[in-house]
């Protein structure tokens, strides 16, 4: 890999303000990321959660009286803005076309300055409903938050801040007051503890004087430049011992049992912060060994927590039944004991150094992967200088881990990630029968008072925004066997990325249960050139419901071996006895525990619904691989892995001509098939004429909200211009439900409508959210009348322009890095659109009218309309007649959907 360079400007101001410039003309792009150097290790004793309550704040503060900030970002141009509070920070970021940097950089400094101000007396109590609404959804509905909560509480002292719950709980919520949010501000919001990015395609020779001149002067004055600060200390403390304990059990929302163990690590963002991830690294490449040891262990994973006192390392074990919970945990601690050889002999010693230089080509692919997204890039660089001060530890961090010496490696790891120091907590799904938290009655309801100024949204406006990604410059050559290959260079950063698609995946399979063995199952055979890792790259797999994806990212300089390793794997897959048969003792019990559990029940009943005996309404359960063996599994493979069935893209900094020479070379001796995957036969909306939906009511005890799920079928589409159409559907859709359900009442932390779109043409709208289940009735009343309304009334020209405006910024984002323009191309690929349609987006935008969006929701509506509600399942029922039928007429509700599952459609 050639050195990487990120030109860099470095600008203190006399406030104590820091701002870094960070230079990269890849895409025109622009993103901005403010760390404030607060976090919930910030939060008073008694009012865990402020730090996160006042981030969610900052979106609805109102400078100038009428609009929110979140609602300026949209008109400033912002594609994408959002925000997270961890241990130490709060950090807020937003990305958009560079035509809107000087808006951005405006409005960024205007919350800056003032992050919360002028709110309506009603949104305080709306927004903490929402943080309540998020708590439930984390920690109830979900189990993420609540785990890691757990574990926090495990591995650090009662008197340590990180022992507390970064989003707080129901007790400390409701401690918060007014005066709190304004004296954390007050402490913590100032410009000496803040630290701004700003990054994409600008000029570092321009980017001063814009930064003077967009933020306000009281960011910028004080009475004289100070040092730089560094907010670590210079020696790093050492990470706190956890008390001793046994493997301890609590009952959690999760699917099956899991093991969860954790590990106390030293500080990140230092000089030495590229240890803790590099460790990680290690250990989750090494851990596969548990799960051949011990029958029980269905996977591993690791992640890390990163604090400026501590940071935690995190092993999650799934379970399939968990009935030796202590042996399991003994077999991962046995693994781990096995990643740093302890054998002293010049052999080992010798394939111990090569094993950890193949860990350090990976650690830096991965460094430059995520060089590639501007926003983590952003994040790393502005958050890593903020605490130490140096805005170049971002840069060198690469470079450190090629240097490290193998025998620094293992000395921290086996001081730290040891099995003296591990900790563990066996979380069992809930039996039942436990208190609820209190629900929150709503005595706010809060709506925007805004002046909404003309937008202008035609074709040369949306074109200005959104100029495609230039795919009709790609090249695109058919090889003789039928596989179809487009090849795109782009400069920038030394990254590579290739995706290989073959059509049909689930839906088109006869046995759905034969191509989930065959992709989970596969080998490559003997004659195979050697692991992805050995050359630092990444290669994944992804079977959906209309395709398989390969894709493998590395080094532009090992362009071809990684071709080479793509090309032969596919060539040559193979699922032998002995893998079946250990898929057999261990995957499927797996499979048999988590597809009884509420989500995955709704997840068969609402796809039954929805499309009835159609193939894409088919889902996967056990007794699908009942009958199969390794020849089955192997047939489905052959039958698919074909040329003439498959969409090869490379994208990255490579030489066409040599790269096309490449694929001719590792592909062009693929065989070709008897006959490509046919498509599966569309289905669309129908005849029906009652807007009433089928509902599918699942109970999942001790439910403290309603996960609802809502779909019905858009006309069949067979080119971009309509799935542009459907998409701006959906946008105007969640708009208006996100408006009522979460910004003016508080009742859920998110609920968003999606369209998408399978191959063969088959489209469908879809709605997903969790509502608190006091408000689910009036929140499906909400639902049904914003459907209604978008039938009877056409959408109006104004809130149609900026909705362009907002998807055309969402759409010139989504293809900033190499990987993200492979996958979006055979995406497209896939499905049968032209190359040539990603840059057309503009035009298929501006040529959209309100009646067409009227037509298709009323089609939706007569289209199987299907409503799936998870959680209690009296109360949903109920509400379903509160608050849908009463107001549309009568409707169909399926049987309890709580039946074993069933192999058949």
């Amino acid at each position: 890999m050639r050195d990487i360079k990120y030109p860099l400007r470095d600008m203190r101001f006399p406030s104590g303000l820091r701002v870094l410039a960070d230079a990269d003309s890849r895409s025109p792009v622009v993103a901005l990321v403010l760390v404030v150097g607060a976090g919930s290790s910030s939060d008073p004793v008694g009012k865990e959660g402020l730090a996160h309550y006042v981030e969610h704040l900052a979106f609805r503060s109102r400078p100038f009286g009428k609009a929110s900030v979140a609602r300026m970002l949209d008109k400033a141009g912002a594609g994408q803005w959002n925000a997270f509070t961890g241990f130490d920070n709060t950090v807020y970021f937003e990305i958009g076309p560079k035509e809107a940097l000087g808006s951005l950089l405006q409005l960024e400094g205007t919350r800056m300055a003032a992050p919360v101000v002028r709110l309506a007396p009603e949104t305080i109590p709306v927004e903490l409903n929402v943080v309540r609404n998020e708590l439930r959804q984390r920690n109830e509905t979900g189990f993420v938050g609540d785990i890691l909560g757990s574990m926090q509480e495990l591995l650090f002292p009662p008197s340590h801040p990180y022992s507390r719950p970064v989003v707080g709980t129901h007790a400390s919520l409701s401690n918060i007051t007014v005066d709190d949010v304004t004296a954390f501000l007050e402490k913590n919001y100032r410009p000496e503890n803040m630290t701004l990015l700003v990054i994409g395609d600008i000029d570092l020779n321009t980017i001063g004087t814009l930064v003077e001149q967009s933020l306000p002067k009281q960011l910028l004055e004080g009475s004289g430049l100070k040092p730089p600060v560094s907010r670590i200390p210079a020696v790093a403390p050492a990470p706190p011992e956890a008390p001793p304990s046994k493997l301890l059990t609590k009952e959690t929302a999760v699917a099956t049992p899991e093991l969860w163990i954790g590990w106390s690590l030293p500080r990140a963002f230092d000089t030495d912060a590229y240890l803790v991830d590099f460790v990680n690294s290690a250990i989750t490449d090494a851990l596969w060994q548990a799960e051949l040891e011990d029958e029980d262990i269905s996977f591993v994973n690791t992640s890390v927590v990163e604090g400026k006192e501590a940071s935690m390392l995190l092993a999650r074990v799934g379970l399939t039944r968990g009935g030796h919970p202590e042996k399991s945990y003994k077999h991962v601690l046995n693994a781990l004991s096995k990643v740093w050889t302890q054998d002293v002999s010049v052999n080992a010693v010798k394939l111990e150094e090569i094993a950890i230089r193949k860990k350090q080509r990976r650690a830096v692919i991965d460094m430059v992967v995520e060089a590639e997204d501007l926003t983590a890039r952003g994040v790393s660089r502005a958050t890593s200088t903020h605490f130490t001060g140096d805005p170049t530890l971002y840069s060198r961090s690469m470079r450190n881990v090629m240097a490290l010496e193998p025998g620094k490696i293992v000395d921290f790891a086996k001081k730290y990630v040891n099995r003296d120091r591990a900790r563990a907590i066996l979380f069992q799904p809930p039996k039942g029968g436990g208190a609820l938290p209190e629900s929150i009655a709503l005595n706010a309801h809060t709506a925007e008072e805004e002046e909404r100024r003309p937008v202008r949204a035609d074709l040369d406006r949306l074109r200005s925004i959104l100029p495609g990604i230039g795919a009709s410059a790609f090249t695109r050559v058919t090889l003789d066997n039928g596989l179809d290959v487009v090849l795109a260079e782009r400069a920038g950063l030394p990254i590579v990325s290739a995706s290989l698609v073959i059509h049909g995946g689930k839906g088109a399979a006869d046995n759905i249960g034969a191509a989930y063995a065959a992709v989970s199952l596969q080998r490559p055979n003997a004659v195979w050139h050697g692991d992805p890792a050995d050359v630092g790259a990444r290669l994944r797999r992804n079977l959906g419901d209309d395709s398989l994806t390969y894709s493998i990212t590395g080094s532009s300089g090992n362009a071809d071996i990684m071709l080479a390793m793509l090309g032969e794997r596919v060539q040559s897959l193979s699922v032998d006895t002995d893998v079946w048969n250990r898929f057999e003792r261990d995957r499927l019990p797996y499979l048999q525990a988590g597809e009884n559990q509420p989500e995955a029940v709704a997840d068969r009943a609402f796809r039954q619904s929805l499309f009835g005996a159609n193939a894409y309404g088919r889902s996967l359960v056990a007794a699908d691989l009942a009958n199969l063996n390794a020849s089955k599994a192997q047939a489905w493979i052959d039958s698919t892995h074909v040329p003439n069935n498959a969409v090869l893209v490379v994208v990255g900094e490579i030489d066409l001509v040599k790269t096309e020479l490449a694929v001719r070379e590792f592909f062009g001796k693929w065989k070709r098939g008897a006959q490509a995957v046919n498509s599966v036969e569309a289905i669309g909306p129908g005849k029906k004429t009652s807007s009433a939906p089928t509902l599918v009511a699942t109970h999942r005890p001790d439910a403290t909200q309603a996960q609802i799920r809502f779909g019905c079928l858009l006309p069949v589409t067979q080119d971009r211009a309509t799935d542009a159409r459907h998409d701006i559907g959906a946008a105007l859709l969640s708009e208006r439900i996100g408006e009522l359900l979460r910004r003016q009442s508080g009742v859920t932390y998110g609920i968003y409508a999606n369209a998408l779109l399978l191959r063969g043409g088959t489209s469908y709208l879809e709605i997903r959210g969790a509502v608190e289940n006091a408000h689910l009735a009036s929140s499906l009343t909400t639902i049904k009348q914003a459907l209604d309304t978008l039938i009877q009334t056409p959408a109006d020209a104004q809130e149609l322009a900026r909705l362009k405006l907002k998807l055309a910024r969402q759409r010139s984002i989504a293809f900033l890095s190499n990987a993200a323009i492979a996958n979006g191309v055979v995406g497209a690929r896939n499905v049968g659109f032209p190359l040539t349609s990603l840059d057309d987006d503009a035009k298929y935008y501006a040529e959209i009218a309100p009646e067409q969006l009227q037509s298709d929701f009323a089609a939706c509506l007569a289209g199987r309309p299907s409503l799936s509600i998870v959680g209690d399942e009296p109360g949903a029922r109920t509400a379903f007649q509160q608050g849908w039928v009463a107001v549309s007429g009568t409707g169909a509700i399926a049987p309890a959907s709580s039946a074993p599952p069933s192999a058949k459609p």
